[in-house]
């Protein structure tokens, strides 16, 4: 059995078979953050276990490293008609999906940049002309006039917090829980992980793995976000700060309290107390690192069986 071909078969089973296994850990799990951690490492170690197995296929024997050798033996097999092998005919489909994955993943990524940086030039526009106040963090924050309850976060170097006067207008544990679950996402980097799985779902659209990696990160960062909150300021402020913010608008490209799953995260509340637990998290993050290679020796077991 080829060890690059485990690699290379390994995470397209995975990237099939994963999601069945981590979306309902989104709502059994108490620390949501170990199942992030699940998600990104996962997807990262799919796409790495891939290429890593790709260009073992490209060294036949281990005896060259060089593409040109591949297309060699690709143009002598053509040429005297005879087939490939397996390996080089996997290594030279590997080669042309890798290339068409980083050129897809490049344009995703600059158009999602592009639109962030946009979103954030007009904020930090914004906080220019009306000025800024700092709440309970060191991100700025922009208040905007307007009479709903309105809150979210815009991520980059220099993040901010935006918030209007509706939210002033809350008690002050409500109030507070609002800010600490924005300055919680900035803290986190969350705008950023969003963005990545966002640019590998439009990059594979039609892997379920990268497809619904979107909207699992998304409701769990909430649920981060939510549990650093309660931390500061308790359940009950959190839990009505949601309520009052469930339907506010937010831009494309931000990430607010009213953002995701308002019900599930409500019920989450009333149900279950934050957990941070440290082997939990390492036994999440070595098992989505071997996942990958694991499959693919299970599945070509299975298919040699």
């Amino acid at each position: 059995m080829s060890l690059a071909l485990a690699l290379v078969v390994g995470p397209l089973v995975l990237a099939w078979l994963a999601p069945a296994v981590l979306n309902p850990a989104v709502h059994r799990i108490r620390d949501p953050f170990t199942v992030l951690l699940g998600w990104l490492i996962v997807t990262a170690a799919t796409v790495l276990t891939f290429a890593a197995g790709v260009v073992l296929l490209l060294i036949p024997g281990g005896q060259q490293a060089r593409l040109g050798y591949l297309a060699h033996q690709c143009w002598l097999a053509v040429r005297h008609l005879q087939r490939p092998g397996v390996d080089e005919a996997l290594g030279a489909v590997g080669a042309l999906a890798l290339v068409a994955l980083l050129v897809r993943l490049t344009t995703a990524t600059l158009r999602h940049w592009r639109a962030q940086r946009r979103l954030r030039q007009a904020h930090q526009d914004l906080l220019t002309l009306l000025g800024g106040t700092t709440g309970p963090g060191p991100e700025p924050v922009l208040r905007m006039p307007y009479a709903a309850p309105v809150a979210y976060s815009v991520g980059g170097r220099r993040g901010l917090v935006v918030v209007s006067d509706g939210v002033e207008q809350l008690p002050p544990a409500q109030r507070a829980a609002v800010l600490c679950h924005e300055h919680a996402h900035l803290r986190g980097r969350h705008h950023l992980i969003v963005s990545a799985v966002d640019a590998l779902a439009a990059a594979l659209p039609w892997l379920p793995l990268t497809r619904q990696a979107p909207d699992a990160v998304r409701l769990l960062v909430e649920l981060c976000a939510d549990d650093a909150a309660v931390r500061a300021c308790g359940p009950g402020a959190v839990g009505a700060a949601l309520i009052a913010l469930s339907e506010a608008p937010r831009p494309a490209h931000a990430l607010s309290m009213s953002g995701s799953d308002v019900v599930v995260r409500l019920h989450r509340l009333q149900t279950a107390a934050p957990a941070r637990r440290l082997p939990g998290r390492l036994a999440a993050t070595t098992a989505a690192l071997v996942a990958p290679a694991l499959a693919g020796v299970l599945a070509i077991a299975a298919m040699c069986g």
